[in-house]
């Protein structure tokens, strides 16, 4: 299973979709409208399309407050495309935006409201 940005120059692979989706309402996810499904990093290809002869990362990293998470998006489409743990975090994830798969799919998944706003816990 692939999932890509807008204009196809970041693609994340995975061999089986999660079994829930994770829609959060904190400061950050609320203004991307997110749809997480959260992995080991092991299980994730991250390809990156850069342009010919350029070296540089097709995507930016943005983190904020306790620095424990890195959202990236897309320098060419600005898609947000997934978040990754820091060194502060002892066990590694992936999150991948699951706005970027095909809506056939995304109705597949159920989706797990939580409350990263207030309580740190599943509303459901």
């Amino acid at each position: 299973m692939q999932l890509s940005c807008h204009c196809g120059q970041v693609q994340l692979t995975l061999a089986t979709p999660p079994e829930t989706l994770t829609s959060c309402n904190c400061s950050i996810c609320s203004r991307y409208a997110a749809l997480w499904g959260y992995f080991d990093p092991k299980e994730v290809s991250l390809n990156e399309l850069a342009p010919s002869g350029q070296e540089e990362s097709a995507f930016v990293g943005y983190s904020h407050g306790d620095k424990y998470l890195v959202f990236y998006h897309c320098k060419r489409c600005g898609c947000v495309t997934h978040t990754m743990t820091t060194d502060k975090v002892s066990e590694p994830r992936i999150a991948l935006n699951f706005r970027m798969a095909p809506e056939a799919l995304r109705e597949k998944i159920q989706i797990r409201h939580f409350d990263g706003a207030d309580t740190w816990q599943y509303l459901d």
